[in-house]
């Protein structure tokens, strides 16, 4: 007879993870798919010449939300991950200097709304980075892991789902599914009567957006600037602003080398032509040299990251609880359909997920997380 797990999670980035820890406390009976070779999502440990970084920029703006997300990570993790709350206003460089950056008055870019989440005046400084999140909460979950497996189909009786295939011919059978996955692909995934033509087009169709990331080792120490930097150059074109900052330059074999990184966004379905991609990662390097000439010299490294369909949630509607209106048993909790932004909407998300299905994440005691030192202490 086949196994029937209580909980079934597809998708393993910081949504589907913190899930998976939150109901380890409760069950092991809880299966975590993900099509990936590993755990994490987006949020890696990379190994940089200055030393372990975010795989991209990460960022937390300081607000109530931003709180009672860490406050909810804290309580999982049973570490301090708050460590303090800087006051820096974004800069920009214009007319050969930096200034304030002030906003784009009526000219902001198609994705501002994805853009404006790295311009907070305030942001919240971290004990642990959301790389060691993600090693630590999937030392939390108890159930099966199993990755490279792609969903492929739901499977229903009636209102409820009842087991999923994998990799096309996998069945995986649970008493309640949970989709922590990119929304587009719900338009392929759900069964042909649980959701409307109409919906399933949405899904297919709505807008959605690509973060373009470009992590860079300087071979000196480029700037002691922490704030967030917002370039845009001096034309407007089909290719947006970037958002970036200077990580602390460190020592490596007796010299100083500093790394940056950077993000723009592009719509995803020009994620597959290169020429599009070429241009905007071009256009941040340009005007990361046009505001620091020498930044570019004598670079130790460079690497690029490509995250589809960041942004977006097809405007998909939900019940209050978070599931599929006609599948009671399938909640959907995909960061995109937060309205927080990022790693805020990704950990809010998680935690009303755990609270529709029934779950309280109480307080742990949270102690002083060690904090080693890493080239990015202040992200």
């Amino acid at each position: 007879m086949a196994h029937i797990y209580d909980y079934a999670i597809i998708g393993s980035g910081l949504t589907g993870l913190s899930i998976a820890a939150a109901l380890s406390r409760e069950t092991k009976n809880v299966v975590l798919l993900e099509g990936s070779d590993i755990s994490a999502g987006a949020n890696k440990q990379i190994n940089f010449p200055t030393g372990p970084i975010n795989n991209g920029i990460r960022f937390v703006p300081d607000s109530v939300l931003s709180e009672k997300a860490l406050g909810f990570l804290e309580n999982l993790l049973g570490q301090k991950v708050i460590a303090d709350v800087s006051d820096e206003a974004p800069i920009t460089y214009d007319s050969g200097n930096f200034k304030t950056f002030l906003g784009f008055g009526e000219n902001p870019p198609a994705f501002w709304e994805e853009l404006s989440y790295f311009t907070s005046s305030k942001r919240i400084d971290l004990h642990l980075q959301p790389f060691q999140w993600a090693q630590m909460l999937m030392e939390k979950f108890t159930g099966d892991f199993m990755p490279r497996s792609y969903v492929t189909k739901f499977h229903h009786e009636g209102d409820r789902v009842n087991s999923v295939t994998v990799n096309g011919s996998k069945t995986i059978h649970a008493q309640n599914f949970i989709f922590a996955g990119t929304v587009r692909d719900l338009a392929l995934l759900l069964p042909e009567d649980t959701i409307s033509a109409r919906a399933r087009a949405k899904l297919s169709k709505n807008s959605y957006w690509t973060a373009l990331c470009i992590d860079i080792c300087h071979g000196k120490a480029v700037t002691d600037s922490t704030a967030m930097h917002i370039l845009n150059g001096t034309t407007q074109d089909e290719i947006g602003p970037c958002a970036g900052r200077f990580l602390p330059a460190v020592e490596v074999d007796g010299n100083m080398i500093q790394a940056s990184q950077w993000i723009t966004f592009i719509e995803s379905e020009s994620t597959e032509d290169s020429e599009v991609v070429g241009m905007a990662l071009k256009k941040i390097k340009r005007q990361v040299k046009r505001a620091y000439p020498e930044a570019l010299d004598n670079l130790k490294s460079e690497r690029i990251f490509v995250s589809p369909y960041i942004a977006g949630n097809g405007d998909l509607k939900l019940s209050a609880n978070q599931t599929i209106p006609s599948l009671e048993n399938l909640w959907v909790s995909s960061s995109t359909l937060n309205e927080q932004k990022n790693l805020v909407g990704a950990l809010l998300q998680a935690e009303m997920i755990v609270a529709s299905l029934g779950f309280k994440v109480e307080a742990a005691v949270a102690s002083e997380a060690p904090v080693e030192e890493f080239s990015e202490a202040s992200l």
